[in-house]
C-alpha cells in the first residue's frame, strides 16, 4: 500500500544530495572551525577560494596548521543549519511520497457498505533559519604563494589552502592592528564608562594594552624565529625552547650566523627600551605585573621599587611596535640577503 513511500525511504537510506546554501558575510567570506580538539579556532575564506583552492582531501587551521579534509571545518551554527535543511528535504519527501500512496489506494477502492480512504496533513516542516553572519574579522590575509583570502581575529599564521607559514604577513598585519587599538582607546574608555562605570573602563583599558604588549611581544618572537630557521646554518647552531622571547640570547644566535646581532640594528638607547618593554610583558605574564627584583637588574628600570605593580601606557606600546617592526625589517634583509 506504500509502495512510495518504500521506495523514497530506501533511497533516503542509500544517501541522496541535496544542495545547501549556507550563507555568507557582506565580503562573501565563508566561516570556518578548526576541528582539533585542542585548537578549536575559528577563521573564515573567501568563498570562492574555499571552492577553487582548498583540496577535498586536506584543509589547514591557519592557526595550529592541523590538516583534516575539507568537509571537518563546520562550525557549531553551520552543523545545525545543515541539519535542518536534510530535515526539511526528508519532510518535504515523505510527504509527497505518503500523497501519491494515498491518491493510488484511493482509487482502487469500490462503492460498498465500507468505504476506506487515506488522507495525507502533513505536519509543519522545520524552520530553517539563516545563520547570521559573524562578527567581521580584523585582520584580512592573501596567501602570496597561493593567494587565498582568509580572515582572523588575531594573528593568523598559516594558509588554509596550502599551509604556507605566514609568519611574517601576520607579523606586519598584528604591528598594524594593535596601533589601530591604541589609537581608539579614548573610545573604547568612552564607551565602556557610558555602559557600566568610570572603574570598570579603566580597568578595560588597562587590559587592553597589557594584551597588546603580550600579543606584539609573541609575534616578534614567531617572526624571529621564523626568519632564522630560513638561514642555511641555522640547524647548525643549538638554541632552546623560547629563545627568542630572550633579546639578548636571540641576538647571540644572529650574531653567529649572519655577523649581526640586535645591537648592530639598533642604538643602545633602542635596544634598552625595548629589553624594558620585554621585562614588562614578562613581569604580566608570569608575575601578575608585580616587580621584582629580577625585572630592576634586566631591565635597568628604577622607576619602581619591589611590590609595586607596573603600569602599561599607550606610548609602550606604540613604541614596542616600532622598534620590533624596525629590527624584524632588518632581520628579513639580513636572510634575503643570504
Amino acid at each position: 500500500m506504500f509502495d512510495d513511500l518504500s521506495k523514497e525511504l530506501r533511497k533516503l537510506e542509500r544517501g541522496i544530495q541535496i544542495p545547501i546554501e549556507v550563507p555568507l558575510d557582506e565580503d562573501r567570506y565563508f566561516d570556518r572551525k578548526c576541528p582539533a580538539s585542542s585548537c578549536q579556532a575559528e577563521f573564515k575564506v573567501l568563498f570562492d577560494h574555499w571552492e577553487e583552492k582548498v583540496s577535498d582531501e586536506r584543509a589547514f587551521c591557519p592557526i595550529c596548521r592541523h590538516q583534516a579534509p575539507a568537509t571537518e571545518w563546520n562550525t557549531e551554527e553551520q552543523l545545525e543549519y545543515i541539519k535542518s535543511v536534510v530535515l526539511a528535504e526528508a519532510h518535504k519527501t515523505i510527504n509527497r511520497a505518503l500523497k501519491r500512496d494515498a491518491r493510488r489506494f484511493n482509487r482502487k477502492q469500490k462503492s460498498g457498505f465500507i468505504q476506506l480512504s487515506l488522507s495525507v496533513k502533513p505536519s509543519s516542516p522545520p524552520v530553517i533559519l539563516p545563520i547570521e553572519a559573524a562578527e567581521i574579522m580584523r585582520q584580512q590575509f592573501v596567501c602570496p604563494l597561493c593567494g587565498c583570502h582568509y580572515a582572523c581575529i588575531g594573528a593568523a599564521f598559516f594558509c588554509p589552502a596550502c599551509g604556507h607559514n605566514l609568519v611574517v604577513v601576520a607579523f606586519e598585519q598584528t604591528v598594524e592592528t594593535v596601533q589601530r587599538m591604541v589609537s581608539i582607546i579614548p573610545s573604547i574608555q568612552s564607551t565602556v564608562a557610558d555602559a557600566y562605570s568610570a572603574d570598570v573602563a579603566r580597568n578595560s583599558v588597562r587590559l587592553t594594552l597589557e594584551d597588546s604588549l603580550a600579543r606584539l611581544v609573541g609575534v616578534f618572537q614567531r617572526i624571529a624565529e621564523a626568519l632564522f630557521e630560513q638561514l642555511p646554518n641555522s640547524a647548525d647552531l643549538k638554541r632552546r625552547r623560547n629563545v627568542f622571547q630572550n633579546l639578548s640570547e636571540s641576538s647571540t644566535l644572529w650574531k653567529s650566523a649572519t655577523g649581526k646581532g640586535y645591537d648592530d640594528i639598533l642604538t643602545p638607547d633602542e635596544l634598552n627600551e625595548l629589553e624594558c618593554l620585554f621585562q614588562k610583558r614578562h613581569l604580566i605574564a608570569h608575575c601578575d605585573g608585580i616587580v621584582d627584583q629580577a625585572y630592576i637588574d634586566k631591565s635597568g628600570n628604577t622607576t619602581y621599587a619591589v611590590g609595586q605593580r607596573i603600569v602599561i601606557q599607550e606610548s609602550d606600546v606604540l613604541r614596542l611596535g616600532a622598534l620590533i617592526e624596525k629590527l624584524a625589517g632588518t632581520l628579513q634583509d639580513l636572510v634575503d640577503a643570504v
